[in-house]
């Protein structure tokens, strides 16, 4: 697990639950915690997750899907701004709060 720290309009950080995806993965959780103390998690998706999954199904069906092009820092962070603008809460499941 890693964690950028982008200190941005709402947002406090962003945990990566595994180091970059390989090209071998083609999802990536991760968890926004926003300033507020809430925090969301969200599932990153490329082409391929799409690809594969259709491969071995006629539909799919995914609420909430944030689809990126590749796994970096910077597609990472702006998928995360994008879930921002198009309101998280609907895209991102909230996470229990945590005792500090």
């Amino acid at each position: 697990m890693r964690t950028l720290d982008i200190k941005d309009g709402q947002i406090a950080s962003i945990l990566v639950a595994e180091e970059l995806a390989t090209a071998q993965s083609d999802s990536l959780d991760v968890v926004v915690r926003l300033k507020d103390g809430r925090r969301f998690g969200l599932t990153l998706f490329t082409p391929e997750h799409l690809r594969r999954q259709l491969d071995q199904a006629l539909s799919l069906v995914t609420p909430g899907m944030v689809l990126v092009k590749q796994f970096s820092d910077e597609t990472i962070i702006d998928a995360v701004r994008s879930a921002m603008r198009h309101d998280i809460e609907h895209l991102g499941v909230l996470q229990p709060l945590i005792n500090q």
